[in-house]
């Protein structure tokens, strides 16, 4: 069984538009990371309670952390990447998902003057073996 967290709103802060002021610290990509690793952080350890207080499932699998990313959500591969490499955490202990074929492309501005693309489609093999390669997977 998996718990998802998606990282849309994470990693790419235009996804944030209500209150936005409120709920990020600080808009930086350092900022971002931080506010994306802590989150994480959470949902790591919500796993890890979930794991130790409910036997296992009747297949004997284990709760995993799934994280749901795509190059339209900012710089969520990178995020997720760096935190996975970060933590040594083993490809077994987490599901990693990702959609390729749209590219971010708003710089990290969360406004854009008319007409002015936040992503472009790209469905080439390799934009695909990039964000393999940004989160961490073999190409």
């Amino acid at each position: 069984m998996k718990i998802g967290l998606g990282m849309a709103a994470l990693g790419r802060p235009g996804y944030i538009n209500l209150q936005r002021n409120t709920h990020l610290t600080s808009r930086t990509i350092e900022g971002m990371q931080q506010q994306a690793n802590a989150v994480i952080d959470e949902l790591f350890q919500q796993c890890l309670e979930i794991n130790k207080s409910t036997p296992a499932e009747s297949d004997g699998g284990k709760i995993v952390p799934w994280l749901d990313c795509a190059r339209s959500y900012g710089l969520s591969e990178k995020f997720v990447g760096e935190y996975l490499r970060e933590n040594n955490v083993r490809p077994e202990d987490v599901y990693v998902s990702s959609k390729w074929g749209y590219t971010y492309v708003a710089d990290w501005k969360v406004e854009l003057g008319e007409r002015e693309p936040h992503e472009v489609k790209d469905h080439s093999l390799e934009v695909s073996r990039q964000t393999r390669g940004i989160i961490g997977l073999p190409c």
